[in-house]
This record gives structure tokens, sequence and C-alpha cells, in this order.
């Protein structure tokens, strides 16, 4: 804990997920190189990515450390938002901490992880622009494991990678819906380093009807 409150500590692991979050081409990389920099400071034995698919009203684990041969919790799993606490975070936008699972649980999908040796629990939501896009959790074998302070420093992390996550699963903030990167979205919240950075996904964006749609509008007007 005396660790976590050490500014230098605090900023120099941040500054080591946003280089990650920079320079790194998949969300699994961009995950792992976060998960390595929070397990410096703050012990965890499992840390999922989850990502909102508003179609199917479900959290997709796209991201995962720490899970066991055999566990409901693995990459590609879908949760649906109303049954796990991850919906909780998702919806008000705020953090849960489980300090004792087993004494605090309301969701019966707790049950896994406390049946996998689990006991504390703590997860933040993923924000771009007021929009609920994911969730990031930790958990630990221990009891009374994370305090407001975890959560804190959790979300710090996950703040420094949202951005790029959101990119690799082709998802705009502002248009949950769509399937594309919306390049006006990508430009104005990371400018031209950003936009030249995702330019082949942009142009991806193109041929699929962006240009396409321009083109159509210039000529009617030259009719």
């Amino acid at each position: 804990m005396n660790t976590l409150l050490k500014t230098k500590v605090r900023y120099e692991t941040l500054k080591d997920v946003n280089r990650a979050a920079i320079t790194h081409s998949t969300a699994d990389a961009v995950f792992a190189e976060m998960c390595s920099s929070l397990s410096k400071i703050v012990p965890y034995d499992r840390a999922g990515l989850m990502m909102y698919e508003p179609e199917e009203d479900a959290l997709k684990v796209v991201g995962l450390r720490g899970s066991l041969p055999g566990s409901f919790f693995r990459i590609g799993a879908r949760i649906n938002r109303a049954q796990t606490p991850h919906g909780l975070v998702l919806e008000h936008q705020k953090a849960v901490i489980r300090k004792d699972i087993e004494a605090e649980a309301q969701f019966a999908i707790e049950q896994l992880s406390i049946s996998e040796g689990l006991h504390s629990y703590c997860a933040v939501p993923l924000v771009v622009r007021g929009n609920s896009v994911g969730v990031v959790t930790m958990l630990s074998y221990r009891q009374k494991q994370y305090s407001e302070l975890h959560a804190e420093f959790l979300q710090e992390l996950s703040n420094q990678i949202v951005l790029a996550i959101l990119s690799f699963t082709q998802a705009c903030a502002n248009h949950p819906r769509s399937k594309l990167i919306c390049p006006r979205c990508i430009g104005s919240t990371g400018g031209q380093r950003t936009t030249l950075k995702y330019k082949e996904q942009l142009s991806n964006w193109g041929k699929k009807g962006g240009r396409g749609r321009r083109r159509v509008q210039s000529s009617q007007k030259a009719d």
C-alpha cells in the first residue's frame, strides 16, 4: 500500500502503460503490458478485460491473465450484463469492490469465482466521451485485498488504454452499434498522431463506404 501512495512510482507506472497503449498493435498486448505494470504495485491472481456488445447486451472477455484451465472465464466468453457485477460497473460508471465475495455476492455468477478460490474483487469501467464501453477487473485469492485506493489506481491505468483497446475492437464510443472505426472520432480524440497510427483501419473504413458516400454527394451537387 505504501508503494501505491508514492507519486513517483504511480507516475512512472502510468507512463509505462500509456507507452504500451501507443506502441502495441493488439488489445491483448496492451492489456498484458498493463497487467505486468499493475502486478509490480498491486497483487492480483486474475485480471480481465471485457468489452460491451450492445447487440447482445453482454460483456465479452477479450483479455485475461491468471485464468485456470477449464474456467468459465476464458477469452471469448460472453456474460449477460444484467447477471454480473460487471454490469453494475458498466451502468453506473463506478468501481465495484468486493472485499469478501462470498459474503457480499449479489449475482449467481459470483459463485463461479468463489468455486475457483477467488475471494476479493475490484472492477472499474472503461469510459470514452461519457459512454461505457467495457470493464477491467482484478481478483485475488485473499480476502480484503482491495480498497478504494486500489480501485482509483486501476481506473487510472485503465484510462490510459481505453482508446487503444476500443480501436482494436473496431467500435466507436460515440456510435456503439457501428462495426467500423469512425475516423472523425479517432481524429478528434487523438489528433494527427492517432490518425496516422490507425491509417490502415481508416482506409478500410473508406473502402466500406466512407469515401463512397462523399462521392455520391459530390455527384448529386454536380447534377
